[in-house]
């Protein structure tokens, strides 16, 4: 028996599907498995566990580890000192630069700059005012070329340097520091650009005004990134993840994923459809890691704010009372009252009939249940079977 088809949908109504097992299924075996749960979200005990025991400190652990374990005392700690980081133009070290190394002198890195306004920013968090006017001044410059920064890199070629620029100028553009004429130092490609530069625009587009074609770009951006999705069942990658994988400004495509989910919420009925392949494909990738969290901390972090946002958005009324399924002759319930967090109910096919059954997953009581629908079935392999 092997799961034949999977999908996923939030229970705001009354859902029905037309289902039939493969017309050379084996008799018997399979049915339908509807696992209902309150939330998408949840607790993150792995990424939790990952951040409780990470050892490392520079400038963007830190950061990354107060915001993962909502640690605001770890948070007012590390803005106290977040002057010490900063180079005389306004960009962060990963460490406080010490004497015999120049000091604040320069040095800095726009890549972690724009990381740690963008991550405090999307957390909700606050950076102490002095520090961060000049965090904006530096990525400012940087984005018009008055500041040049080299970084460790396989690269350093022109498409480089927009990608650096174009995380800057979306930093800019949550504290209000970004205008549309930052973008003439750009070349304007983005079917060129990897997703998390793709990103990084659409996010651009929806906070900037002013820019040429503003409407237009930003249905070509949802669309190329739509198109960079490879989605089945419930499983979520990217067409080029090799190519998506930017370690040196610490991004891939597990971050990605996670940040074009945090997007999507905030663009609105733009995404609405996709959301839920979204969510699901992010938990399915770190469902897949042993240990329940990524393997970087950039990735572990825009998974938290990202599943956070969603379910502030999306999940903010408790779920109560009961849902029901059914498939023919058989109907399964489950009682919120005394499964709060969920639980699975399977039913087997209905009877043979000239047309397929019709599957009904309805809510009585407050809240919108996650539904997650999956065909089960005993198909003999004919020949060789791929699924991605």
């Amino acid at each position: 028996v092997r799961v034949q088809q999977a999908t996923i949908r939030q229970l705001d109504g009354p859902l029905s599907w037309p289902v039939a097992p493969p017309a050379d299924a084996l008799p018997g075996l399979g049915g339908v498995q509807v696992t209902l749960k309150p939330t998408l979200a949840g607790a993150l005990p792995g990424i939790r566990r990952y951040f409780e025991q990470y050892p490392y400190r520079c400038l963007e652990q830190k950061t990354s580890r107060a915001i993962g374990l909502h640690d605001t005392a770890a948070w007012t700690a590390l803005v106290g000192e977040l002057p010490t980081y900063l180079d005389r133009d306004g960009l962060a070290h990963y460490f406080p630069p010490s004497s015999d190394s120049g000091g604040g002198v320069g040095g800095g890195s726009d890549a972690l700059t724009a990381y740690v306004l963008a991550a405090s920013h999307a957390a909700g968090w606050k950076l102490p005012d002095a520090p961060r006017e000049a965090m904006l001044a530096g990525l400012t410059a940087f984005v018009e070329g008055r500041l040049e920064r080299r970084l460790p890199s396989p690269r350093g070629d022109a498409l480089e340097r927009d990608v650096r620029k174009l995380a800057a100028i979306e930093a800019l553009s949550r504290h209000g520091r970004a205008t549309a004429r930052l973008l003439g130092s750009l070349e304007i490609a983005p079917q060129q650009w990897p997703t998390t530069a793709l990103i990084d625009w659409l996010a651009i587009l929806r906070r900037v005004e002013g820019i040429a074609q503003q409407a237009q770009r930003v249905d070509e951006a949802r669309n190329l990134l739509r198109a960079r999705l490879v989605a089945g069942g419930t499983t979520l990658k990217f067409a080029d993840e090799a190519g998506d994988a930017w370690w040196w400004l610490m991004t891939g495509a597990d971050a990605n994923a996670a940040r074009l989910l945090l997007t999507a919420v905030d663009d609105g009925a733009g995404w609405r459809d996709d959301l839920p392949r979204l969510v699901t494909g992010l938990m399915a990738r770190l469902d897949a890691q042993r240990s329940g969290a990524f393997s970087t901390t950039t990735a572990n972090v825009w998974t938290t704010l990202a599943l956070d946002r969603f379910s502030a958005v999306h999940e903010s009324t408790p779920v109560t009372g009961r849902s029901r399924a059914a498939l023919g002759a058989t109907t399964r319930e489950l009682d919120w009252a005394k499964q709060a967090g969920g639980g699975a109910m399977s039913l087997p096919w209905a009877a043979p009939s000239s047309t397929p059954a019709t599957l009904t997953v309805t809510q009585q009581g407050t809240g919108k249940p996650w539904v997650a629908l999956q065909s089960l079935a005993a198909v003999p392999l004919k020949q060789p079977f791929s699924a991605g």
